[in-house]
């Protein structure tokens, strides 16, 4: 469905999507950087939602008016095409109205991920590329309900898009190439377009439509308080080459054959040139508008009428009260309504000009030299490496595991899969789906095979299987003082970094021994997870009312720039989901305020007890907690130290639970005057933002309603702040928050 955000003070809407899968959605860390499998069936997203092309634009041209004036040239260009009758009524054009002949496109998809459910399979993009060609060549059967008004209009534009086989350096490919990349969280204010371009072995735009698919897409205001679906730039913003002359995409919408894949036919056909039938902007609902790209030329699609725009929704196409037609054409792929079937034959006529016009690049796509050295044409067929992934590697007794194809070089053709311990013990599905019945640990054996042969991957100990059973069902402490770690209950998991959780028996808050992150020493950025047993709370609380889950932190910062995190989330599925409990960084987690440019040790003084919070999971039977450290990004880190985990009922250094639901930090600090202010919410809260200077002048105040989550809140962009002294309040749910902040 095309379902777009106006504001987030304007529009709300509650729209389903299928759900891709079934792991880590509140974090996106997994305990493996592997492409997960498809998980059937659907759940709700109360969420903001829109398409920012015209955003995105803005912003170009905000920073660089000469892009604005290299647009407006193209789009001129435009419309002296569009005022051509030769081009027009040559019959051998392909402006004619006669359906323009077949023409291919080359595509490639950049899938950028942390390991989470954004690792989309390949059997994924396979069928988002076949419901393109089915749109843009009127093949779906919806087509035949078009109302009958639109029927003459509605025409095939007759593109096909086609995966590459040969990558810019004339190596295999199979047109899916997967990155292990902080930037799944993509940041529209500072885009990292390290794919594509021009340079040696990059994806160049004039050869490759690039696609980029991520875990989400933060706005250029730095909210990510809604789904931006995604984005790209008309012809003529970008200058030519440019490694932004891309599509990014929201891996949510990316699940044919329901509706929600024409999104992706909706933002290619922005990138041809199309504009949204209700205009230029993001507003539909909110004045008559038609697809006109500015008054530069006048420039205007003539077969769609003028119209309000629909908004998740699929309203009568008449009265239209905008257009003498008195036809709205609400089921244009153009439009934001939830019914999208067609393009018109002006659309058609528009993107397949854009395909031989030199602006942009976009003509050397569909060249005979083009198509072979991106393989489409005379396709190459090679080995596959294989890879697989699966929706879920934790899981309990019982509950289904599925498993999908991710080979990379080449298309597969046929799968043997081999699972040991499962139910069933071997499958040629492409994405089969497997029980096991025992706790344990599990490998899997994937055989990947074309007509050029067979590779073979094993991965040991890749599934985990849980008791549905918890392992604790009393008041729990460990001191590690008697145990080893990490041992059968106590894991752990290095997902980036040179060092990871271990034990030490030197140095402790109760006795000699704690667990910790020679950190001192680590990987700028890298994540770091330890799991805890299994507890039955409701028991546990049963026997001991008021019992708290609590831990003991010992932390130093390395310099008042370091932002270290740590976060607690739990599970009460085996480890399917998790779900955040505890999130603190920077000096918040520090638990001394002074700096030290050497490795931490702590002292007995330099502990500090913290709690989890568990009033969800009152009555939960089989939970199990993570504890995620995620180190500077920068590298000024500092070593952590954890002991005495604890599950019983105690009041000793509890600490006040409404702090232990919020904590944020400001970047930079010093700062020029923009700052982003960087903060965790454990459940969705009313926020306040407030800027008030050395005098208590409020320069600056924002009211916001965020969901449970991180939120990355862009300040200063729009504002003059002047050299100075400021503290920036931030009142969550009427209780305050304050840290200072230097304007330089």
């Amino acid at each position: 469905m095309f379902k777009k955000i106006l504001t987030i003070t304007v529009l709300i809407a509650s729209i389903s999507v299928f759900a891709q899968f079934n792991k880590v959605q509140n974090n996106g860390i997994s305990k493996k950087q592997e492409p997960n499998a498809k998980l059937e069936g659907h759940h709700q997203h109360n969420k903001l939602i829109k398409c920012a092309t015209d955003e995105a634009m803005e912003e170009v041209f905000r920073k660089d008016p000469a892009a604005r004036l290299r647009y407006e040239q193209v789009q001129k260009e435009m419309g002296s095409w569009e005022n051509s009758t030769s081009k027009i009524n040559n019959s051998n054009s392909i402006f004619s109205p006669a359906p323009a002949p077949l023409d291919t496109i080359p595509i490639v998809f950049h899938i950028l991920h942390q390991g989470g459910p954004e690792n989309i399979s390949n059997q994924q993009i396979y069928a988002a590329v076949a419901q393109l060609n089915i749109d843009y060549r009127k093949l779906d059967a919806d087509t035949s309900a078009i109302e009958t008004y639109f029927q003459d209009r509605a025409t095939a534009c007759n593109l096909v898009f086609q995966l590459a086989t040969k990558d810019p350096l004339g190596n295999c490919t199979n047109g899916i190439i997967r990155h292990y990349d902080a930037n799944t969280s993509w940041s529209q204010a500072s885009p990292a377009y390290s794919y594509s371009g021009s340079g040696t072995g990059k994806w160049d735009p004039r050869k490759y439509l690039n696609v980029y698919i991520v875990k989400e897409i933060i706005s250029s205001s730095g909210t990510t308080g809604g789904i931006i679906v995604g984005y790209t730039y008309r012809p003529g913003t970008l200058a030519t080459g440019s490694a932004s002359d891309a599509i990014v995409y929201n891996y949510q919408f990316l699940d044919a054959p329901s509706k929600e894949v024409r999104s992706l036919a909706h933002e290619i056909g922005h990138w041809f040139n199309l504009a949204h039938t209700f205009g230029s902007t993001n507003n539909p609902g909110v004045s008559c508008g038609d697809d006109f790209l500015g008054t530069i030329g006048g420039v205007n699609v003539d077969d769609t009428p003028k119209t309000l725009g629909a908004f998740s929704t699929c309203p009568s196409q008449t009265p239209n009260s905008c257009d003498a037609s008195n036809y709205a054409n609400v089921e244009n792929i153009m439009d934001y309504s939830s019914c999208p079937k067609m393009f018109t034959l002006g659309q058609c006529k528009r993107m397949r000009y854009t395909l031989t016009t030199t602006s942009a690049g976009r003509n050397n796509l569909i060249t005979a030299a083009n198509k072979i050295a991106t393989g489409i044409r005379n396709p190459i067929v090679c080995l596959p490496l294989a890879d697989f992934g699966a929706d879920k590697k934790n899981v309990c007794v019982g509950t289904a595991v599925n498993f999908a194809d991710s080979t990379e070089n080449a298309l597969v053709t046929s799968f043997q899969w081999d699972f040991p311990g499962g139910t069933p013990a071997t499958s040629t599905a492409s994405n089969p789906s497997v029980t096991y019945t025992t706790p344990g640990t599990y490998a899997v054996t994937y055989t990947a095979t074309n007509s050029a042969g067979s590779n073979v991957i094993t991965k040991n100990a890749y599934v985990t299987v849980s008791s549905n059973v918890a392992a604790n069902q009393t008041p729990y402490s460990e001191s590690f003082e008697t145990i080893n770690f990490p041992d059968n209950s106590w894991t752990i998991e290095n997902t980036a970094g040179t060092v990871g959780w271990e034990k030490d028996n030197t140095i402790g808050a109760t006795g000699s021994n704690s667990i910790k992150i020679n950190n001192f020493n680590n990987t700028a950025g890298s994540t770091e997870i330890f799991y805890t047993p299994s507890y039955n709370i409701a028991a546990i609380n049963a026997s001991n009312p008021g019992s708290t889950f609590t831990f003991k932190l010992a932390h130093q910062r390395k310099s008042t720039a370091s932002s270290e995190k740590l976060q607690v989330y739990s599970s009460s599925n085996c480890g399917q989901t998790w779900n955040l409990r505890y999130s603190k960084n920077g000096s918040a987690l520090a638990t001394v305020s002074t700096v030290n440019t050497s490795a931490f040790v702590p002292t007995n003084s330099q502990w500090r007890t913290e709690t989890v919070s568990t009033s969800a999971l009152t009555s939960q039977t089989n939970v199990s907690f993570k504890f995620v450290f995620t180190s500077d990004a920068n590298g000024s880190m500092n070593n952590i130290f954890i002991d005495d985990i604890n599950f019983t009922n105690s009041a000793v250094g509890i600490n006040d639970l409404s702090k232990d639901k919020f904590s944020f930090n400001i970047f930079p600090n010093p700062n020029n005057g923009e700052m982003t202010i960087n903060l965790d919410l454990l459940e969705k809260n009313n926020i306040q933002i407030e800027l008030i200077d050395i005098l208590g002048k409020k320069v600056y105040s924002k009211d916001l309603i965020l969901n449970a989550g991180e939120h990355h809140l862009k300040v200063g962009k729009e504002n003059q702040f002047n050299a100075g002294i400021y503290f920036c309040k931030l009142i969550v749910n009427g209780k305050a928050f304050t840290q200072k902040v230097i304007v330089e």
